[in-house]
């Protein structure tokens, strides 16, 4: 698979890493391609490619925006076309105290989608801190990664990627639910950092074979 990620931090950083390793195709969609984030992961890997954001929307058949949620609308007008394109959203629009989200009776992932007309918008990496993607077991169990969209082709792509990397993946359907999703978040930064258990945290949901 041809993934284009936006952005060089933590979450599109790791992403790109772990999944370049799984032989899928990366580049790196950045602003400055002389910044710190970007010279430490071309030292890490020499495979990965970099380029401005409209490489690498063009390079991708799957685009991860792993930048600030303030900054996904001016960055979808300027990735060019993103009509077919399987959009990946991991942003939380959080308030700058971390305790609320900014938006209200909507999502981050629809407003991308009502930005980027024909793009395959997924909901997907938003509530799991960056420095667990590394290694998503905990005893018996997997990490689950939650997603929802509007397209299944898309949502099953996603999934793969999802499962490539460690996740059990759980579908909690529609576009609409990632407003959900996005107050998941809120929950797993509220138990990592004022409940102090720390990033190394994640959501399994149990289930049970009906009893009759």
């Amino acid at each position: 698979m041809k993934i284009g990620i936006i952005g060089a931090g933590d979450v599109g950083g790791t992403l790109g890493k772990i999944w370049r390793q799984r032989n899928h195709e990366v580049m790196f969609g950045v602003r400055n391609l002389q910044s710190q984030n970007v010279q430490t992961l071309a030292q890490m890997d020499k495979s990965l490619r970099f380029g401005d954001i409209n490489e690498a929307v063009a390079f991708g058949d799957v685009i991860l925006f792993a930048i600030p949620w303030t900054s996904v609308e001016e960055t979808v007008h300027r990735s060019g076309n993103l009509s077919g394109k399987i959009v990946i959203d991991p942003t939380n629009p959080l308030t700058p105290d971390l305790k609320q989200l900014a938006l209200k009776d909507t999502s981050v992932a629809e407003r991308i989608a009502d930005l980027a007309k024909g793009a395959k918008v997924v909901k997907a990496f938003n509530t799991i801190g960056a420095k667990t993607l590394n290694n998503l077991i905990f005893g018996s169990e997997r990490a689950d990664l939650f997603i929802c969209g509007d397209d299944t082709l898309s949502k099953r792509v996603v999934g793969e990627l999802a499962t490539d990397i460690g996740f059990d993946v759980v579908d909690v359907g529609s576009l609409a639910n990632a407003r959900m999703l996005e107050n998941l978040a809120l929950l797993w930064i509220e138990l990592a950092l004022r409940q102090q258990l720390g990033p190394n945290i994640a959501f399994k949901l149990l289930r049970r074979k009906a009893e009759f």
